[in-house]
């Protein structure tokens, strides 16, 4: 959304009319209802240039009659507006660092009131996705980690919740994306992110096999629900970034894009690892290291050693086009995920 003032117009995607509505100082965060005239907007505090008004415009109508469906008047407090990718629901957000509040609307139905799905409660967050007449919520709430609840969407206090993956204390929940055949968790173990797959019915659950020991993966843009493709993002140390769609049915992979690396940068050329390092009070400290293919395992070659902990940073083991002039020549280049990040 950023903090800047944008102008939204409207053109026909299908003939091409610019048609007359103009809505000015606006945030760039817009919903549509289903009858693709009615659209959910966000104005901003002109001073402080928080989110905190939602508005409700109909095309071929006067913008001085729209209506101001939610105005949030916790300062601490951003709004956003958005639809959810089943398509059912017009959704509000509210958020600050410790707390979020989830309001929804059927979006066939776009001059009805929006419906809060659990007040906000300081330290709690959570995060919401409708399928099927339920909410699926991952929330922190009795979870520091994270779990993923559901709940019947007529019914959403928390004596209605049940439990679909539980609290660990060794996985923190990340994220998910749904579809209509699978669910797609984001979770991260061990310091890395891993991607696993479930399917609503029968068997098949499994983990995405990345086929390198560091790594970095993540659920990319899916804006399509009844589809069995997921678009992850990836990348190594030895791999430039790269966007891959994958088959759930299938498990086949396929590569769409990669950052191209000039110079003739061949990823065979070297290698990476995951080793671990025991600290003064016994914690294993995951590195993340690359070298030359040809590099000395004896302590004669020159390594550069990085780390930072702090505020909750996490330093992934990412691809680095500068990076590759210093191991051609002979370096070999590591990162300490020490603690203090979300490793």
């Amino acid at each position: 959304m950023g903090r800047r003032f944008y102008t939204l117009k409207f053109k026909n995607l299908v003939t091409g009319e610019m048609y007359d509505d103009v809505i000015p100082d606006v945030t760039g965060n817009a919903a549509w209802a289903n009858d693709n005239r009615t659209l959910f907007y966000t104005r901003q505090d002109p001073e402080t240039l928080r989110p905190y008004r939602v508005y409700r415009h109909v095309l071929g109508t006067p913008v001085s009659a729209d209506v101001l469906v939610y105005e949030e008047p916790d300062e601490t407090f951003r709004c956003y507006v958005y639809k959810s990718k089943s398509r059912q629901y017009v959704m509000i957000g509210l958020d600050q660092t410790l707390s979020t509040e989830h309001h929804y609307l059927d979006a066939d139905n776009p001059t009805g009131e929006f419906t809060v799905i659990l007040p906000r409660e300081q330290d709690h967050e959570y995060s919401v996705s409708p399928y099927g007449g339920r909410f699926y919520i991952r929330t922190n709430w009795r979870a520091k980690n994270f779990r993923l609840m559901e709940t019947p969407v007529t019914d959403t206090a928390k004596e209605n919740w049940r439990e679909v993956i539980p609290h660990r204390e060794d996985v923190l929940l990340r994220g998910y994306e749904i579809f209509r055949d699978f669910l797609v968790v984001s979770e991260r173990s061990g310091g890395l992110n891993h991607l696993r797959i479930i399917p609503w019915e029968g068997e098949g659950e499994h983990y995405l096999d990345f086929g390198e020991p560091a790594y970095l993966a993540y659920i990319s843009t899916n804006r399509e629900f009844d589809t069995t493709v997921l678009r992850y993002g990836y990348q190594s140390m030895v791999t430039p970034n790269s966007t891959f769609d994958y088959d759930m049915v299938t498990r086949e992979k396929e590569l769409k894009k990669q950052d191209e690396v000039l110079g003739g940068y061949d990823p065979a050329d070297y290698r990476t690892e995951r080793l671990q390092a025991e600290a003064r009070d016994g914690a294993l400290v995951p590195i993340s290291i690359v070298y030359p293919r040809d590099f000395p395992r004896d302590g004669s070659g020159p390594l550069l050693l990085y780390a930072y902990g702090s505020y909750g940073a996490i330093l992934e083991a990412t691809f680095s086009s500068p990076r590759v002039s210093l191991l051609e020549r002979g370096f070999a280049y590591a990162i300490a995920h020490v603690r203090g990040g979300q490793e």
